[in-house]
């Protein structure tokens, strides 16, 4: 919905809230045909803000998240999320952020809102932390190939929510998916042409006697026409459609945004293809940089791997899947 500085829910209101009570009036039909428990209101100082109702019943494990202009906060008592303007040059940006969440509680169960409205927040809050760039080639090569193991290796194996909890890259993770003491390293290349992949840290395939580590290898290539290959945004949508839950969506959306993607941004130029996939076992003699034999003076440790000497070490996807294991995540 694009209303923003025409649009102006708080009009009129003329009073402002107490620790008693609070001025408000409901967000209207045409933004909240579900009728959902959403009110406009001024706070004690006057500022903007949305009420967002929740079930007494919700369990508050989330903490509100905190941004820049605008404030978070919460009435446990009276069952009640704030979200108020701080900032007046960030009003259009606040209605935005208002709206959004408001479109977005239409779809899931009324049991979760205040779940929902955490996740939605926390999206915004990665979207403010600076400027806007957008991800880099190499960036979006990596993505598709996160995307290809989420959809052919855990959603094959694990419910939708505990694939999404499995994929532990983009919170910054040492490995790209963790299932217990069971991980794969996400790696793209350009195929047999080019068989190195980078390995961006000594601890990367560095594993103990209690773990498991797996390398998923997807050729990943610019393709020229759109015949050949599919824009990023169209691999992200293919692979949220696989969700059905709206909350599971609201997640993959909330992880997109922690790798530094969004909607909004242009991907249209650039094609990728996906070919050839691979898979290796990573033991503790599989080539690599062991950091535990490492000089303690030497740190930031970059290097590449060969492919091509490490076919002992290969196994297919069934192999993978089978030591994958069927245990929640």
């Amino acid at each position: 919905m694009s209303r923003t500085s025409d649009f102006n829910p708080w009009d009129g209101m003329r009073s402002i809230s107490t620790n008693a009570y609070y001025v408000s009036r409901l967000v209207d039909e045409s933004l909240n045909p579900a009728n959902r428990d959403l009110q406009w209101s001024l706070t004690e100082t006057g500022d903007q803000a949305l009420l967002i109702g929740y079930n007494a019943h919700e369990r508050h494990i989330e903490q509100m998240p905190r941004f820049r202009g605008i404030a978070t906060g919460e009435d446990p008592q009276r069952h009640l999320m704030v979200i108020a303007l701080q900032d007046p040059a960030m009003r259009d940006a606040f209605l935005k952020v208002c709206i959004d969440i408001i479109t977005t509680l239409q779809n899931v169960p009324e049991s979760c809102q205040r779940h929902a409205t955490i996740l939605r927040l926390e999206r915004w809050a990665h979207f403010f932390q600076g400027k806007r760039v957008g991800l880099t080639e190499a960036a979006q090569k990596g993505l598709v190939a996160e995307l290809i193991c989420l959809q052919y290796l855990a959603l094959q194996k694990f419910t939708p929510r505990e694939a999404l909890q499995s994929w532990t890259g983009p919170q910054q993770s040492t490995h790209d998916f963790s299932f217990g003491q069971t991980f794969i390293e996400v790696k793209s290349n350009r195929g047999a042409s080019t068989p190195n992949i980078t390995i961006s840290s000594s601890s990367q395939l560095s594993v103990n006697d209690n773990e498991l580590l797996f390398l998923y290898v997807v050729e990943v290539n610019q393709a020229i026409a759109q015949s050949e290959g599919c824009t990023l945004t169209h691999y992200v949508r293919q692979t949220r459609a696989l969700f059905d839950s709206p909350l599971d969506v609201l997640t993959f959306d909330l992880k997109l945004s922690q790798v530094g993607y969004d909607e909004t941004d242009d991907y249209d130029r650039t094609l990728w293809s996906v070919g050839d996939i691979r898979q290796f076992a990573v033991s503790s003699n599989f080539p690599h940089i062991d950091e535990t034999q490492l000089d303690p003076a030497i740190s930031n440790v970059t290097y590449e791997v060969n492919l091509n000497h490490c076919t002992a070490f290969e196994i297919d996807e069934h192999t993978l899947l089978d030591n994958l294991g069927g245990e929640h995540v």
